[in-house]
């Protein structure tokens, strides 16, 4: 079984460089554009089943990335993005520049991020994790191609999950961009990473973090 996650295409926090987690920010004009772009690129992947984050920016990826193709989207709650409490909304580059701010260690030093408010890492990949084991899992007998909406940290729980990267470098290799395509394998009820962020369109040049 092949399995596509594909991040959500761009949300108007996304180009002010604000923190999302939980926030129901719907997609720009750009990031319907995206998800076309990315949907054009896989029209020829036989997908039979969608899983979506409940939140509305992964919902429309999923529902843009189905095309006219008759498969359920079906949502769940473990897709959806860690939770930052009272401080999403926060402005990136000021998380980046102030070690006292709430969310520094999560960008800067994600290995020993403590959450103040919102979820903790072990909280999300314990959700990818039993993502996988209940529902994936199974799933291999069912189908052979399944695509997952979902988001940024979310995407790189599932990755660490698979390949047991130590949390210190839980933002290291290449980057989950929106409508980031990334496709594992699922063999005997074994993962494997095949590609990771192949994009569909071309990048343009972004500065600094985006979640």
């Amino acid at each position: 079984m092949k399995i596509y996650l594909v991040r959500h295409g761009e949300t108007a926090w996304n180009k002010e460089g604000r923190v999302q987690g939980s926030e129901d920010i719907p997609l720009n004009e750009k990031g319907i554009e995206l998800a076309e772009i990315t949907s054009e690129g896989m029209k020829d992947i036989p997908v039979e089943i969608i899983f979506s984050s409940p939140l509305i920016r992964a919902r429309k990826t999923a529902e843009i990335m189905r095309r006219d193709r008759d498969v359920p989207i079906v949502t769940d709650a473990r897709l959806q993005e860690m939770s930052f409490g009272r401080y999403e909304g926060s402005i990136i580059k000021e998380a980046v520049r102030d070690k006292r701010h709430a969310l520094h260690d999560f960008i800067q030093n994600p290995g020993v991020y403590r959450a103040r408010d919102g979820e903790d890492f072990s909280q999300v990949i314990g959700r990818a994790g039993d993502f996988m084991k209940e529902v994936l899992i199974p799933g291999e007998e069912r189908w052979k191609h399944v695509m997952i909406a979902s988001h940024g940290a979310l995407i790189r729980c599932f990755l660490r999950c698979i390949e047991e990267r130590p949390l210190s470098e839980f933002w290291g290799g290449i980057p989950q961009r929106n409508c980031a395509v990334t496709v594992i394998e699922q063999k005997n009820g074994r993962f494997k990473i095949l590609e990771e962020g192949r994009l569909y369109y071309e990048r343009e040049t972004e500065g600094g973090f985006r979640l």
